[in-house]
C-alpha cells in the first residue's frame, strides 16, 4: 500500500515539475550527471530507468531498482572521453540488518589541463576542471512495487572557482512476480546551490524519466524503452546568433532546419537491446535520437546516437563493454569491471 502511494507521488511531480523547470541546452549545471557512468547504460543508449537485471550500477538512473541480489556486489567503472577527459566510478551495495539495503557511490569527471591568459593575453597559471558526486541511495520494497531515493552532494570547480549542490532523487519501479517486465518513474536533481559560482546562474539538471523493459518468455532478446525529460516539449537549442530579423525559428542542425513533429517527439526517445545469448554473456544495442540531432556533422549521418556493448560474466567476476557513438569519427569507451564481495569472504561454520 505505501509503495502505490509513493507512486502517486511521483507522478504528480511529474507533472507539476514543469512549472519550476524548462530551461536545457547549457543553461543548467552539473550536466555530468546527465553523461552514461557505466557500460551497462552506455550500451543501451545511454539512458534506462527500468532495466532490472542486477547490476548495481543502475541505482545511478533509478534509485528504485536497488534490490537485495545486489547486497555485496561491488563495481569499478572508467570512461574514457575525448581529449583526455575521463569519468570513474565506483558504487558498492550493502544490506544492514536494521536499516536495510543501501548503495554508495562516488563519480568524478576530470577535464584535463588548460593553458592560462588574462584578459591582455598574457600567460598565466595552467588550470585543470573537474565535476564529483558522492551519491547515497536506499530503496524499500512493496510487493511488486519498488521505491528509493538518492541523496547525492555534487561539486565542480574550474581555476580556483568552486560550485557545489545538494540533490535528490525519487524514484518508483514495477517489477511483475511472473514475467521479465518491469516499469521504472524517477524525478532527478531536485534541490538547492550550496555554493554558487561567481559569474553565471544556471539551472539544476532537474529531469523526469519514464521507462520500460521487456523480454518476451521464448526470445533471447530484452527490449526498453525510456522517455526522458518529460517537462519540456521542445528539446531543441536556441542560438539567436542565427536568427535574422525577420526570422522566428528554432534551429537544430547544421543546416539550420526547423526540427519537424518527429524530431520533438523522438527526441525524447531512447532505445536499448539485449541479446540474452546465456547466463553469462550477452551482446546490447542502443539508439538516442536526441544525441544524433545535436552532434551530427553537416552532410554526414554516420551512426552516431548509436550504442553497442558485450557483458561477461564468470564465477566471481563481470565485465562491460559498451561504445558510445556521438558523431563520425567521435567515440566513447565504457568499461565496467565487478564483483560481489560477500564471494570472497567464507562463511563462518
Amino acid at each position: 500500500m505505501i509503495g502505490k502511494k509513493v507512486i502517486v507521488i511521483l507522478i504528480i511531480f511529474s507533472l507539476t515539475g514543469s512549472i519550476s523547470f524548462g530551461q536545457i541546452g547549457g543553461l543548467r549545471a552539473f550536466e555530468f550527471l546527465e553523461k552514461p557512468n557505466h557500460a551497462r547504460v552506455a550500451g543501451l543508449g545511454t539512458a534506462n530507468v527500468s532495466s532490472n537485471a542486477g547490476d548495481v550500477n543502475m541505482v545511478w538512473q533509478n534509485p528504485a531498482l536497488l534490490n537485495s541480489e545486489m547486497d555485496g556486489q561491488l563495481s569499478f567503472s572508467v570512461n574514457p572521453y575525448f581529449a583526455n577527459i575521463y569519468n570513474s566510478q565506483v558504487t558498492y551495495a550493502q544490506e544492514f540488518e536494521n536499516l536495510g539495503l543501501f548503495s554508495f557511490g562516488v563519480s568524478y569527471f576530470h577535464y584535463g589541463q588548460f593553458e592560462g591568459f588574462d584578459n591582455t593575453g598574457a600567460r598565466t597559471e595552467d588550470f585543470s576542471a573537474s565535476d564529483y558526486a558522492i551519491q547515497i541511495s536506499h530503496s524499500r520494497e512493496d510487493g511488486v512495487f519498488r521505491y528509493g531515493s538518492s541523496l547525492k552532494f555534487v561539486g565542480s570547480q574550474i581555476s580556483g572557482f568552486n560550485q557545489s549542490a545538494i540533490l535528490v532523487d525519487l524514484g518508483g519501479a514495477f517489477v511483475h512476480p511472473d514475467e521479465e517486465l518491469s516499469f521504472g518513474l524517477v524525478i532527478k536533481n531536485l534541490g538547492f546551490f550550496t555554493s554558487k559560482y561567481v559569474v553565471g546562474n544556471r539551472n539544476l539538471p532537474f529531469d523526469i524519466q519514464v521507462g520500460g523493459t521487456y523480454k518476451p518468455e521464448f526470445m533471447p532478446f530484452r527490449f526498453s524503452l525510456t522517455l526522458n525529460r518529460l517537462y519540456q516539449y521542445d528539446l531543441s537549442y536556441f542560438d539567436e546568433s542565427l536568427l535574422s530579423d525577420d526570422d522566428n525559428v528554432v534551429f537544430t542542425d547544421v543546416n539550420n532546419n526547423s526540427p519537424n513533429t518527429f524530431d520533438k517527439i523522438f527526441q525524447h526517445l531512447t532505445i536499448g537491446t539485449e541479446v540474452v545469448l546465456g547466463k553469462n554473456v550477452n551482446l546490447r544495442a542502443g539508439y538516442n535520437h536526441l544525441i544524433r540531432q545535436s552532434l551530427r556533422a553537416e552532410q554526414v549521418g554516420g551512426a552516431g546516437g548509436f550504442t553497442f556493448g558485450v557483458y561477461f560474466q564468470t564465477k566471481k567476476f563481470n565485465m562491460a563493454y559498451s561504445n558510445a557513438i556521438y558523431q563520425a569519427g567521435g567515440f566513447a569507451h565504457f568499461i565496467t569491471l565487478g564483483c560481489n564481495l560477500k564471494e570472497f569472504v567464507k562463511k563462518k561454520s
